[in-house]
């Protein structure tokens, strides 16, 4: 018996049956992982792949929309969407929704897929245009601590970003009124926030949150209206300074006067080409003379416009090809005005998005010095222009003016002519955006001799000129007036990227 268990013989086969079964499953699972390795790199490979052709769509669409920024709008854009595109070895397949006042920005979803493959990636970006034009104020050069007229002071009120490549500079202790300066939008700046204090109570407010610096932002460089003047040469729509234009719906009057020659000549602004308006001549601080590049514009803009001067813009009261003499009452209101925006009643934080969406209407005026509000005297046919004639002018500003534009004066400022003269007029009401090199002025102000306590600083109050009320027009975050001016380092830019 006991020899019986200690015979060994016959246990080498079942251990070398259960050796191989083991290796053969390790074998086998080796094999297996190395399947599925080589199917997990290949499934990666297609997903990279298909990653790389959605984003060739991407690009591919970014690449037209800067040739033509609204390229969303054409016929090109539409036949590039919901088609099988061929890229190198995959496809890819567009669709682009356009911006809005809601929603400003271009919206591109991408599917991308390799040839011969099930796996597909689909990725979502936002593009967003860096232009000037979505600031409601943009200046190049920033504010001053000795001059009211280069800061920002009680009274004004900025209903939309603003950037200043200078210093920011406030006042909220002296000014117009008893409130302000109020911001009610982002505030930037490059050079130092400067927050003057005095014994009032401040009353400066950034309901959105306070200034920030930031690096500064490209202008366009000077000589860019000489690329204007070639677009409205082809459309026959040069003249030669100075040039009285007044806007009716989408007619344009414009009279011009060349060695003591009248001559009236009429525009229309078509529907689709829009209309770009160039005036040539000399340059200086003369605004009457004879072949002075100046432009005088007034009126009711429907359609969409661009007004260019190589030297000065003047806003007007009223029609500014009427050159007989006005009268010593100067107009209740006045300016250049959107027909859309006539029946669109008062315009509040809450209501100017839905306001705006429903105005198709959109002015430039560019000019290679001032924009300004015109104050004194009225052109005639016989001599320059009217004036009283005594130690004073004829004052033909409105008491309220209106402008609805994006204004741009590549080398001066937006200002009311000969601010700190004459009486106190009403409000300046701006729905656009205004771009400057310097801060120009549109009030006077008395001396800033002692600060007083808000409801007691009578003497501070604004003796001449306009109050401030500024609106930024939101459809510029993502449309211009035709052919505006462009920053230098302009384009679109992704804001914001995700794979759906």
């Amino acid at each position: 018996m006991g020899n019986r268990l200690r015979n060994q013989q016959g246990i080498a086969l079942p251990v070398v049956l259960f050796l191989v079964v083991i290796v053969s499953l390790l074998g086998f699972t080796a094999m297996s992982i190395a399947d599925n390795q080589t199917i997990m790199v290949n499934r990666h490979e297609q997903r990279e792949q298909a990653l790389h052709y959605a984003e060739a769509g991407i690009h591919r669409y970014m690449a037209e929309l800067n040739k033509n920024r609204k390229f969303y709008e054409t016929t090109e854009s539409t036949a590039m969407q919901n088609v099988d595109t061929d890229f190198e070895d995959g496809f890819y397949r567009l669709v682009v929704t356009p911006p809005s006042i809601s929603q400003p920005v271009v919206t591109i979803r991408s599917t991308g897929w390799r040839k011969s493959s099930t796996i597909s990636r689909t990725i979502e970006v936002e593009l967003h245009r860096k232009d000037f034009v979505q600031n409601l104020l943009t200046s190049n050069v920033g504010g001053d601590l000795f001059w009211y007229t280069r800061r920002f002071i009680r009274g004004d009120v900025v209903n939309g970003p603003l950037h200043l490549n200078g210093d920011l500079v406030v006042n909220g202790h002296t000014g117009d009124g008893f409130t302000g300066p109020i911001f009610n939008g982002p505030v930037t700046y490059s050079g130092n926030y400067i927050r003057e204090g005095g014994l009032a109570g401040d009353t400066t407010y950034f309901p959105p949150g306070q200034p920030v610096k930031v690096p500064r932002k490209g202008m366009p460089p000077t000589t860019s209206t000489a690329i204007l003047k070639q677009k409205a040469d082809d459309d026959g729509c040069v003249f030669n300074g100075p040039a009285f234009i007044n806007i009716s719906g989408s007619t344009l009057t414009i009279r011009t006067q060349t060695n003591g020659t009248d001559t009236v000549q009429t525009k229309s602004i078509p529907a689709i080409t829009n209309r770009i308006i160039y005036v040539q001549g000399n340059t200086g601080n003369t605004k009457w003379a004879p072949g002075i590049a100046n432009v005088f514009v007034s009126g009711v803009l429907d359609g969409r416009l661009t007004i260019i001067a190589e030297n000065d813009i003047y806003i007007t009261a009223t029609d500014p090809t009427n050159w007989n003499k006005p009268g010593n009452t100067p107009a209740a209101n006045g300016g250049v005005t959107y027909q859309g925006l006539s029946s669109a009643g008062t315009i509040t934080t809450d209501n100017i998005d839905e306001i705006m969406a429903n105005c198709d209407d959109m002015l430039g005026l560019i000019a290679n010095r001032n924009v300004r509000v015109l104050h004194y005297n009225w052109p005639k046919d016989t001599n320059p222009y009217y004036w009283r004639n005594t130690l004073s002018h004829i004052d033909v500003a409105p008491t309220n003016m209106n402008i609805h534009a994006s204004i741009f004066a590549v080398t001066g400022s937006f200002e009311f002519e000969d601010h700190a003269q004459g009486g106190k007029k009403g409000t300046l009401r701006v729905i656009g955006s205004i771009s400057q090199y310097k801060m120009g002025p549109v009030a006077g102000f008395a001396a800033n001799i002692i600060d007083l306590p808000t409801n007691w600083d009578l003497i501070h109050d604004r003796i001449s000129g306009y109050g401030k009320e500024y609106w930024h027009d939101p459809r510029l975050m993502y449309d211009l007036p035709p052919s505006f001016l462009e920053p230098t380092n302009s384009g679109w830019e992704i804001i914001n990227w995700r794979e759906i």
